[in-house]
């Protein structure tokens, strides 16, 4: 069991050393700017390993944003549904997954996604991933205590209000740092509107 575990957490490090090596190429170079073999040089790995793992070099320029961050916030999250309801619950998900530097991320994958068509549907993929995620943790939880469609919509709501922000089609700055707190953060002044809204028509 724990050989399997250590196995699971190599490949999970592999996985993100590889795409972490190819979104900084794509933010220095442009996505047209290197090949994999440049992605698996930087990242000390051999083109063998990298097609273990990725298709080509924009799959993995999408996934320098992995579920296993969220996996990992995913596990803090304790939650009785005593306690809290499906908006409650992905409130919380929200402010403590969405670090600035997830967002600053996110932001960058989207702003190349439009510049560079090819990776467009890879960025959308592992949007839909995140959305995907936490949605089924929601239903999971909550189960038959709401109706299967809630949770569909809660989710949508919430990842429609956060998108337009991250692709800039809507105006809320994002944090530059770390030092920016709550009450200076456009960002989650923002996000405290959303689900205020959100609070009048989920229960």
């Amino acid at each position: 069991m724990a050989e399997n575990s250590l196995r699971d957490k190599k490949k999970i490090a592999t996985r993100k050393a590889l795409a972490e090596a190819a979104f900084e190429l794509a933010a220095e170079r442009g996505v047209d700017g290197f090949v994999v073999e440049d992605i698996v040089t930087k990242a000390g790995y051999s083109r063998r390993t990298f097609a273990n793992y990725f298709s080509c070099k924009e799959e993995a320029i999408a996934n320098s944003l992995s579920l296993d961050d969220y996996l990992e916030s995913g596990e803090q999250f304790e939650f009785s549904p005593q306690d809290h309801t499906p908006l409650s619950t992905i409130e919380i998900f929200i402010r403590r997954s969405f670090t600035i530097n997830k967002l600053k991320r996110l932001n960058h994958l989207i702003s190349l996604s439009w510049e560079y068509p090819t990776l467009r549907l890879y960025v959308t993929g592992a949007l839909m991933e995140m959305q995907d995620f936490a949605g089924r943790n929601i239903s999971e939880e909550y189960g038959s205590d709401y109706p299967k469609e809630y949770y569909h919509i809660l989710i949508g709501a919430v990842f429609g209000a956060i998108l337009p922000v991250l692709d800039e089609s809507f105006d809320v700055n994002l944090p530059e740092d770390e030092e920016q707190t709550e009450k200076n953060n456009e960002f989650n002044q923002y996000m405290d509107t959303v689900f205020a809204h959100l609070r009048k028509g989920f229960s």
